[in-house]
């Protein structure tokens, strides 16, 4: 059963995640006053509201509760702040259960599965988390976050044997770094993983 106030947080956390004021998802099937109690915590939701604001997100009634690991954010600072494949496996379910939750936090939950990957030596298993982190990279649009997440996929597909991919993630990383006016520790970063792609690649002029 939803609870206030969890309810009313869940809400409106969609809700902004989906750029919509009060009065656009209330619509005319429901008053703002209403939906501002509901967000508040003031009042319970009742069946028929909650899937009429389940119809108006595209999403299911489900969907308002809170994934079973707790939110996003909480899940990442358990990664961190232990690295358990327990605290693992509750940061991908929540990643799985929070589609609407802001982009950049997403981003970091993709870095941290990623990683831990990496560090199981599953290159795949990390090749597709970069892959998906990448692509999120470009839809925020940070400058920082497409170096990095470029520079990690070229260093993945070196370790894969994809040379060519490799070397086109490294090379656009560095075009990145170098026109976003980067800091010196990122620039560096990419610089280490051009030179080590294009010495793999056999362009040790260009490596020099």
């Amino acid at each position: 059963m939803l609870r206030q106030p969890a309810f009313g947080r869940r809400l409106r956390k969609l809700r902004t995640a989906q750029g919509l004021s009060q009065t656009a998802l209330a619509g005319d099937g429901m008053s703002t006053g209403y939906l501002s109690r509901l967000e508040s915590g003031a009042r319970q939701p009742t069946e028929r509201a909650v899937a009429y604001l389940a119809e108006r997100l595209g999403m299911k009634p489900d969907d308002f509760e809170e994934p079973a690991g707790g939110s996003l954010a909480h899940a990442l600072t358990l990664v961190a702040s232990t690295g358990s494949e327990e605290a693992v496996e509750t940061l991908r379910e929540a990643l799985a259960a929070e589609q609407h939750e802001a982009p950049v936090l997403r981003w970091q939950a993709l870095w941290q599965l990623a990683r831990h990957r990496r560090l199981q030596g599953d290159h795949e298993g990390e090749r597709g988390y970069l892959e998906e982190l990448v692509r999120l990279g470009d839809e925020v649009a940070l400058t920082e976050l497409r170096v990095r997440g470029l520079t990690r996929l070229a260093r993945c597909l070196r370790s894969l044997g994809e040379i060519s991919a490799a070397l086109d993630a490294a090379v656009t990383a560095h075009h990145l770094a170098r026109d976003g006016a980067l800091g010196v520790e990122d620039r560096a970063t990419v610089l280490l993983a051009l030179v080590s792609v294009e010495a793999e690649a056999g362009r040790l002029p260009d490596a020099r």
